[in-house]
């Protein structure tokens, strides 16, 4: 055990990504966790969560909230951990998290979900509380509740600070919570441009989801195979980072080749997020992975970048729209 201070913890959306991290969060020591878990609160309540790794050795690994519950609840947290799809066509992430911040003006709020422009509604919402947007790198899945499948031993996270907060030391915050993420045994990495990590995530989500979609081969694995595709995956990537650097986020030299290297070692029959939500009938993210960095470079007048990109978007709209009017399936 460490000497970490006591932390309260809040963990809204107890699914995969919100179960793995803060079991691990948890192993740091001096802790309280609150679960809210909404289809696997039987589960979780009864029998904690099982946690199939290979990362931290064999025998069984069972994460067990100090408390699980269905709602938010008006309490006191020193972080409020939000592992929820940014949906906010769906709901308001603010509004979910409101009894918890509201009763917890010093709380990091972190947000590990996928996309740009997901800190914003927050910062909108709760403007003194620090936002600690954070991006997970791990192959976790939950198909059975209560059951979490980690795929591989990559475990990581990236955390920065969204903007400072004047007479707040939200860098201290940001440290602590680095600090607790690196005693958990998590490859944790802090750092002071966040946005640039999400703009390169965004290489790989922002191409690999639409493509997937519209090439009707639904596989990673699939769209590497065929060439037309294999191509228009490429291209994509180099334009959303050749966009990224147009808007003053550097991107690493070997980002694109090393996000098509990393889509060739996924296993046979890799499905891509929005794949997964478009068989199962669950909302997208659309918006915070698509339209908002779209938005951004309609803003800048810098569409003439992205062209395959641009006509994606567009397809994916039209086709969603049409598959929502014929009420299609899979």
């Amino acid at each position: 055990m460490t000497n970490i201070p006591h932390h309260r913890i809040l963990t809204v959306g107890t699914g995969a990504i919100g179960a793995y991290y803060t079991w691990r969060m948890q192993q740091a020591g001096n802790c309280t966790v609150t679960a809210v878990c909404r289809s696997n609160y039987e589960a979780v309540k009864a029998n904690g969560i099982e946690i199939q790794t290979v990362a931290w050795g064999e025998g069984q690994h069972v994460f067990r909230p100090d408390h699980v519950v269905k709602t938010v609840p008006s309490e006191t947290f020193d972080f409020i951990v939000v592992c929820m799809k940014a949906l906010p066509s769906v709901y308001s992430i603010a509004d979910i998290i409101a009894p918890a911040v509201e009763a917890s003006p010093h709380a990091g709020i972190v947000l590990i979900q996928n996309g740009i422009g997901v800190e914003d509604p927050i910062k909108k919402c709760f403007p003194r509380n620090p936002i600690l947007s954070s991006i997970a790198y791990i192959g976790v899945t939950q198909n059975t509740a209560g059951v979490v499948y980690h795929s591989g031993s990559v475990q990581r996270i990236v955390v920065g600070l969204f903007e400072p907060i004047e007479g707040v030391d939200a860098e201290a915050v940001l440290q602590t919570f680095g600090e607790r993420c690196k005693l958990g045994g998590l490859e944790t990495i802090v750092t002071d441009d966040i946005q640039n990590f999400r703009w390169q995530k965004l290489v790989w989500n922002g191409s690999m989801n639409p493509v997937c979609i519209l090439s009707n081969l639904w596989t990673v694995s699939n769209v590497l195979a065929d060439e037309k595709y294999y191509q228009m995956a490429l291209t994509t990537k180099k334009e959303i980072a050749a966009l990224a650097e147009a808007l003053g986020h550097p991107m690493p030299p070997a980002l694109v080749d090393m996000s098509m290297k990393t889509s060739a070692r996924l296993a046979d029959g890799y499905k891509a997020s929005m794949v997964i939500d478009l068989e199962e009938g669950r909302p997208m993210e659309m918006e915070v992975i698509l339209g908002n960095p779209i938005k951004i470079a309609e803003e800048h007048n810098l569409t003439h970048i992205i062209p395959t990109w641009y006509k994606l978007y567009s397809d994916l709209v039209k086709y969603l729209a049409e598959r929502n009017t014929n009420g299609q399936k899979l």
